[in-house]
């Protein structure tokens, strides 16, 4: 069963639509290793100047929180995209391929649904957020700059 397994990371799709939906989950999982790098920087630097000199960073578990669900949002599509996501196949394993298939197509759709279902709510939560002028306790930092690269993602 290894080949009904895979993950797809060299996806070029070829109309247009395709292509934009490519190079835009490619550029948010690009920025979304990008913040972890500068998030682990920005932690070894904080433990450091702590442990060495007792001077953390300020506001350096506000800024990992933040960070660390832009970076898990901006992931997702890239994930969805090469078909990265873990699948338990306990009962499909024996199945013919078109039911696999099938099975695939509505796991997909249902994906995408709770998506859209997703991005909504975001949406509402980083107006309602900004309306409130919501900010992290520390930094003073607007909570709904996190949700805006959520909501594009």
């Amino acid at each position: 069963m290894a080949d009904a397994i895979f993950v797809d990371s060299d996806a070029r799709p070829t109309a247009l639509v395709g292509r934009l939906l490519n190079a835009s989950c490619r550029f948010f999982a690009i920025c979304a290793g990008i913040m972890l790098i500068l998030m682990a920087l920005m932690s070894l630097t904080s433990i450091v100047g702590r442990s060495l000199f007792d001077k953390p960073i300020l506001g350096d578990y506000e800024l990992v929180q933040i960070m660390s669900a832009i970076a898990v949002t901006m992931s997702l599509p890239f994930c969805q995209m090469i078909r990265g996501h873990i699948i338990v196949d306990f009962f499909t394993a024996g199945a013919p391929k078109k039911f696999n298939r099938a099975c695939d197509i509505v796991a997909s759709l249902l994906l995408s649904v709770a998506g859209f279902v997703f991005a909504w709510r975001i949406t509402l939560g980083m107006f309602e957020l900004r309306e409130n002028r919501d900010a992290s306790m520390l930094l003073n930092v607007p909570t709904w700059w996190g949700y805006a690269p959520m909501v594009l993602s």
